[in-house]
Order: C-alpha cells, then sequence, then structure tokens
C-alpha cells in the first residue's frame, strides 16, 4: 500500500485538471453503468437535506414546548420531521451503498480499456520506457482500482458536503458574518497542520521504504533453499538477525517519527475545537441573554454550528485527497489518451489493399534512417534500396549490425526517422495500420504461443472460419504436415501446458515449422522470415531451402539470417554492417571478389566444418553437444 501511495503522490507527471479529472471519471460511470451516474447526482439531495432535518429537529422540539402546544400535536410534529429526516437519509445510504457496490468494479472497466488499448498502441511505444511507466502506472490503478473506485462515492459525498456548507454557511451567515469566519478560521488551521503531517509522511517514506525493502529481501531469503545452505554452512544465522534487527529498528525509528507528527495535529486540533467550541457558545449565550434569539433559536444555531462544522471539515478534507485520486486518473487518461501515428480505419480502402494482395509487392527504402529515442547516434543510416515484386532477398549482417531494426521498419512496428518507406510505390503511411497488417506476414524467432487450439494458433481464426485448402497448403509449404496428423486430435490439440493440463508440446524445431506455417496461412504478398532455420537440425534446415521457392510462390520475400551459406538460394544478397547496406549481390558474385561478404564467409565456414566435427564426435560418442554459443543443447541426432 505504501508503494501505491508512492504512485498516487508522483505529481511530475499531471498534466490534467483536477475539475477534468471529476468529469472524465464521470463519464466514465456513465459509459460503465448510466444508472451509476444517475445516483452519484441524486445522492447529494437527501444527503444535506436529512442532515438539516436533524439539526432543526432539536429547536422545533423546544419550540414546541414553549409554546405549551398540546401533546398530540407536538408527538405529530416529532414524528413527520423523524420520517423525512429518516427518509432522506435512507435514501442516502442506499444511494452511496449503491455508488460503492457498483464504483467497486469500474476498475473491471478501466482494465478492460487497459488491455485494449495496450495491444492496440502502435508497436514501438511498447519499447519506449517513458512509455513502460505510464502504462505501469495505468496498469496499476486499473488493476487495483485505488482513486477511481473512490472517487465514484467520494465525488457525490463531496457535493454533499458543499451543499451542506453553503446551506448552514448561509444560515450562519444571516445571523453572523464572524462567527462563520471564526469557525472557517479554526477548522481551516486544523487541516493545514494535517497536511504538514502529510507531507512529514512523505518525506520519510523513502527511508521507509528501503528499510521495508531490506526486511523483505533477507525475509524472502531465510525460506530460500539456496540461501539456506550458505546460512547453514558458513554460519550467517546471527549475521541475517543482526541486520533483520537493523531493518526493523529502522522502521520502528521512521513510524514513530510519522506518528509524532500526526500525533502532534491530534493535539493541535484537540485544542482549536476547544477554542472554537468557547467562541462560539460564548456568542450565542451573549445572543440569548441579550434577547436577540430565543432557546429554540439557540437551539437551532448551535446545531448549525456543528452541522457546518462537520461539512466544512468533510469537505476539505476530500479536497486534500483529491491530489491522488486525480493523479490517478491523470495515469489513466495519459495512457488512454496515447496518440498513434498508425491510421486506424480506412486507408487506401479495402478494395485497393485486396488488389495489392492479389500479387507480389515491391518495397523500397527511400534514404531511411532511424534513430531510438535518447540515442545520439542512428542504429540505420540512409538506406536506399528496392525490392522488386516476387524477389527474393537475403538480409545478412552480424549482431548489432541494424537487421532486427531493418526489420521492424518493414514490418511497419517502427517509423523512420527520416526518409520513407513505400510499398508499391505507396508510402505506408498512407495505408491504415490493419491495411498494411494485412499485406505482410513475419516468421519472428520469439513468436508467442497461445493457450488455444493449434489450428487456432496456426490460422488466428475460430475453426468454422478456416480455410481449409489454404491451410493443408501451408502446413505441407512448412513440412508440418507430417507432425500435424501424427497428433490424435490434429488441430484440435490444445497448447501451452501451464495452463491446458496434457497439451501438446513441441520441440524447438517441430515449433518453428508451426510458425512457419502460420506465416504463409496468412497469406501476404511480403513475407519476412528472420532467422526460420535457428531451431532447425540440418535436414530440416535444407526441407525448408527446398521448399522455400515454391512458398515464395507469387510473393516477396526477406530472409534474415546470420548464417551466409543458407542465403544462396536468395536471388539477391544484402550485407547490413553498422546500420549501412555495404554489399549487394548474389552469392556468387559476391564471393568473386575481393569482399567483405567473401571474408565473413570463409571465417563461417571453417567455424561451422569445426562445429559438423564436434557434432559427429558427440554422435559416435553418444554424448551430450553443446555449440559454442550454447544456444543448442541434447546428444545430437540427424
Amino acid at each position: 500500500m505504501l508503494y501505491m501511495s508512492k504512485v498516487f503522490d508522483d505529481k511530475s507527471r499531471r498534466k490534467y485538471g483536477l475539475i477534468s479529472n471529476f468529469i472524465y471519471n464521470l463519464k466514465a460511470a456513465r459509459e460503465w453503468n448510466p444508472r451509476l451516474f444517475r445516483a452519484q447526482i441524486l445522492s447529494i439531495i437527501p444527503g444535506s437535506l436529512g442532515s438539516l432535518l436533524g439539526t432543526y429537529l432539536p429547536s422545533r422540539l423546544v419550540k414546541d414546548l414553549g409554546s405549551h402546544i398540546e401533546v398530540p400535536r407536538l408527538v405529530l410534529h416529532m414524528a413527520l420531521i423523524t420520517i423525512m429526516m429518516w427518509i432522506c437519509n435512507s435514501v442516502f445510504n442506499v444511494l452511496i451503498e449503491y455508488c460503492d457496490n457498483l464504483g467497486s468494479f469500474i476498475k473491471v472497466h478501466y482494465a478492460k480499456k487497459f488491455v485494449h488499448k495496450i495491444m492496440d498502441v502502435d508497436y514501438d511505444y511498447l519499447e519506449d520506457e517513458n512509455y513502460q511507466k505510464i502504462s505501469g502506472n495505468a496498469w496499476r490503478v486499473a488493476r487495483f482500482g485505488q482513486g477511481v473506485s473512490g472517487a465514484i462515492v467520494s465525488l457525490p459525498q463531496f457535493l454533499s458536503s458543499m451543499a451542506g456548507v453553503f446551506i448552514y454557511g448561509f444560515l450562519l451567515a444571516g445571523k453572523s458574518i464572524l462567527l462563520l469566519l471564526i469557525i472557517m478560521f479554526s477548522l481551516s488551521m486544523s487541516l493545514w497542520l494535517l497536511s504538514i503531517a502529510r507531507k512529514k509522511h512523505a518525506q520519510f517514506y523513502e527511508k521507509l521504504q528501503l528499510s521495508a525493502r531490506k526486511e523483505g529481501y533477507i525475509t524472502a531469503q531465510t525460506t530460500e533453499s539456496a540461501a539456506g545452505k550458505d546460512i547453514r554452512l558458513y554460519h550467517l544465522l546471527d549475521w541475517f538477525l543482526e541486520k533483520y534487527d537493523d531493518a526493523l529498528q529502522d522502521m520502528g525509528r521512521m513510524y514513530g517519527i510519522i506518528h509524532d507528527w500526526y500525533l502532534f495535529r491530534n493535539v493541535s486540533h484537540a485544542f482549536l475545537q476547544l477554542l472554537m467550541n468557547a467562541a462560539t457558545y460564548a456568542f450565542l449565550i451573549y445572543l440569548l441573554t441579550s434577547h436577540k434569539i430565543t432557546v429554540a433559536e439557540f437551539v437551532f444555531y448551535v446545531g448549525l454550528v456543528s452541522g457546518f462544522s462537520l461539512y466544512f471539515e468533510d469537505a476539505l478534507r476530500q479536497i486534500m485527497s483529491f491530489n491522488n485520486t486525480s493523479a490517478s486518473i491523470s495515469y489513466i487518461r495519459e495512457f488512454l489518451e496515447t496518440e498513434d501515428r498508425w491510421k486506424r480505419g480506412e486507408g487506401i480502402g479495402r478494395t485497393r489493399v485486396e488488389q495489392i494482395r492479389q500479387n507480389a509487392v515491391k518495397l523500397e527504402f527511400r534514404d531511411v534512417s532511424f534513430t531510438y529515442p535518447g540515442n545520439e547516434k542512428p542504429t540505420l543510416k540512409h538506406i536506399n534500396m528496392v525490392i522488386t515484386p516476387g524477389e527474393k532477398i537475403a538480409l545478412i549482417g552480424l549482431n548489432g549490425a541494424g537487421k532486427t531494426t531493418l526489420v521492424k521498419l518493414m514490418c511497419g512496428f517502427y517509423h523512420p526517422t527520416e526518409g520513407e518507406i513505400l510499398l508499391n510505390d505507396i508510402p505506408i503511411d498512407e495505408f491504415s495500420r490493419d491495411e498494411y497488417y494485412r499485406l505482410v506476414s513475419v516468421l519472428f524467432q520469439d513468436a508467442t504461443m497461445l493457450a488455444l487450439s493449434l489450428d487456432e494458433n496456426l490460422t488466428g481464426q475460430n475453426p468454422e472460419d478456416i480455410d481449409r485448402a489454404r491451410l493443408e497448403k501451408s502446413l505441407q509449404l512448412s513440412n508440418f504436415s507430417d507432425i500435424y496428423e501424427k497428433l490424435p486430435q490434429k488441430g484440435e490439440s490444445l497448447l501451452v501446458r501451464e495452463i491446458n493440463q496434457g497439451s501438446t508440446d513441441f520441440s524447438g524445431g517441430e515449433k518453428q515449422k508451426m510458425l512457419f506455417a502460420r506465416t504463409l496461412y496468412l497469406n501476404a504478398p511480403l513475407v519476412i522470415l528472420d532467422e526460420p532455420t535457428a531451431a532447425l537440425d540440418p535436414i530440416a534446415e535444407n526441407e525448408l531451402y527446398m521448399n522455400y521457392g515454391a512458398s515464395m510462390e507469387n510473393k516477396t520475400g526477406v530472409y534474415i539470417s546470420h548464417r551466409l551459406s543458407s542465403t544462396r538460394f536468395c536471388d539477391r544478397i544484402l550485407l547490413l554492417e553498422h546500420g549501412e547496406i555495404i554489399e549487394e549481390g548474389t552469392h556468387e558474385s559476391l564471393l568473386a571478389g575481393n569482399t567483405r561478404y567473401a571474408e565473413l564467409f570463409r571465417v563461417q565456414s571453417q567455424y561451422y566444418k569445426e562445429e559438423d566435427e564436434r557434432k559427429r564426435k558427440s554422435k559416435l560418442m553418444g554424448d551430450a553437444y553443446e555449440t559454442k554459443t550454447g544456444k543448442e543443447r541434447g546428444v545430437f541426432d540427424e
């Protein structure tokens, strides 16, 4: 909870006004449940009216007793006022309870909006550190509801309190402005002291959290078996206990300081309350003894003073708490109102997109540079390339050359810092995002498996919507068909064992083939394969090369690899180094000259010869085999 209060006390990111935030939350409440919105507004009237009737009741009783009216009539007056007061208070409590009950679930409304936004926001935001902080704060608000849920009840209570302040203040001012100012001054001083105590609390928060983290860390370590061995073997028990006691003592000292400040405020509040009551009663007694008010009016004004004090103090308390509530709503708004660069909805039009999908496409980079936010040096520098329709190119380069960044630009995940990207001579910014994504299919190294059926993972569609002929073709071209057919439930097999018990699990190579089938099923005219053979054995790798031409029929292909020998089947090879394309040509032409490609190829060839020899020896000896890079492990098996 302390952590949450720190999040909500952060004022650095607030860019929305207090009133604007509460209006926003009111609209959210109306969107979530229109009846909740109406209940918030309607609760204002009975709350203040019921309190006013409670103040009027004693003075009416005194007045009736002083008038010596008949007992039945007096009882009737008291009964009518009491019934009206009971009705108002009951209606108010029911409405507040209704708001509290439904308001606690408004976080579900915000959580739903959060999930929709985080899955729909432009991809580059997901990798931005500042946006990760924004989304993290927004998720904590949506997940726990602190601030937004409380605002559903606190707002009508605040408005009811303000109505009471206005009504009671108006009645008191009619008798004496001085009396009203005395009360307001006393209550304002008390709440000012409370704000000081809260500021002191915030000042010691970081120190308190540091000690709490130390205590939590030590506690966690004592339950870990790995740490348990060290504690026993190296006689660390006394040392751990000493550090634990130090953390507890520091926490106790911080809590003590915070408690002292609140104690000082409470003692000061009691003293100010005493002075205010003394001044108020002295003034009212003076008016009574001077025959300027009656006994009934005296009782009524005493009630007004008490009611005004309660309403005024409650209103100021809630105003002080509104900063946290407003900060919570600001986090949600800042996240949900993030402006995307990609268009949504209509771009070049569905008809043109479907026409483009029928044939291989042309992809062009015109003087494209890209610099990551916060970096001074560009990752890609002045990339100029044209991939013609139906061409199969290989994009190669050492780690850090910029291959991944270039792929993400092709996918539309990033937007160029300089220059532009065109698809079929159309700047990709003219497409809507969904239109462009219908034209690109990518096999990533770190693709995600969903806890759904195999068919749903392969197609992204409900079983009844799947194009079975297209799926069968994709399975065959990816060499996943045999694996698929051997499964007892075939496409109905469930994946992800953590969620679905008894689910199907695939090896790295089988998963790679499955993901390739998924890439092909999308049937996009531009296909990008990012290290598609990384988890394949040599035979499966060769099969992919053999099928690559058929799978890219009527498509433009981009093949990314760090293994130079695997790119010889491509029409053209682009060598990327230090963010620039330094060489391009066919495998043969690049090897024929004194090129960087030829140099890298010779180095890699020697490396793979050594690896093949280690694999051969491992197979003969039956030993576990591990590459120099540590990427493969297990008994080598062709």
